[in-house]
């Protein structure tokens, strides 16, 4: 079963249980958690003086922050870059442009406490102002739903909810997606890896890798970003 929803992916918290089963298979996670080594681009946030989004990555690539609503730029604190999201819904999207279609892009991250409303993107746009992605995959604290965007339009690709929601006082766990050609290899946070084959993964292969910070509604989880890194 596949979700379509114009402008946005607020519909697709509605559809928590709704799985595209035929296209993913869920299996143990291999022993080592997916690492950053290797990668392009790379951010370690966790060694960043506090203050506001450094020009460029520890790689020199620039960053492109945006935020959509009333928030002020994210900004690193503590080991961590955050959101500064208020108590409404709102987003902020922190962008390198690898200058190639991108093939791997992950995070290592947290939640505080709070609904899961609140998530974190990883998303590989093929231009700014956003607009087509062949890699949308939000991560709540529940669940995760991974999804395409051509044209404006947001099509979920697969979903799932964790056996065991993942921790809110944050402790940080890591997430990465894998693109090749129409599989989207997921390395989810809760230590299991799916797969997902569809032709729309394929098409328009994105360059500008992205990690959002998202709330949909009041009382959303906050997330704290300790990693970046994508190819």
């Amino acid at each position: 079963m596949t979700g379509r929803v114009r402008l946005g992916r607020r519909a697709l918290f509605a559809l928590a249980g709704v799985a595209a089963c035929g296209a993913c298979a869920e299996a143990p996670a291999a022993p080592a958690s997916p690492s950053p080594a290797g990668a392009r681009l790379h951010t370690r946030w966790d060694t960043r003086s506090d203050g506001p989004v450094p020009a460029a990555g520890d790689e020199g690539v620039p960053f492109v922050v945006t935020v959509n609503g009333p928030p002020g730029p994210p900004s690193v604190r503590a080991g961590a870059l955050e959101g500064n999201l208020p108590d409404a819904p709102g987003a902020a999207y922190v962008n390198q442009d690898l200058g190639t279609p991108l093939r791997r892009v992950g995070a290592r991250f947290s939640f505080g406490p709070g609904e899961e409303t609140g998530s974190l993107c990883l998303a590989a746009w093929v231009a700014l102002p956003y607009r087509d992605t062949h890699c949308h995959l939000v991560v709540t604290p529940r669940r995760w739903i991974y999804g395409v965007i051509r044209d404006l339009t947001l099509s979920e690709v697969g979903s799932g909810t964790f056996a065991r929601p993942l921790p809110q006082d944050e402790t940080p766990v890591v997430v990465e997606a894998v693109l090749d050609g129409p599989r989207a290899t997921l390395h989810l946070p809760d230590g299991t890896t799916t797969s997902l084959d569809d032709p729309r993964i394929a098409a328009a292969p994105g360059s500008i890798a992205c990690w959002e910070f998202y709330k949909y509604a009041a009382g959303a989880a906050d997330v704290r970003l300790h990693g970046s890194w994508a190819t």
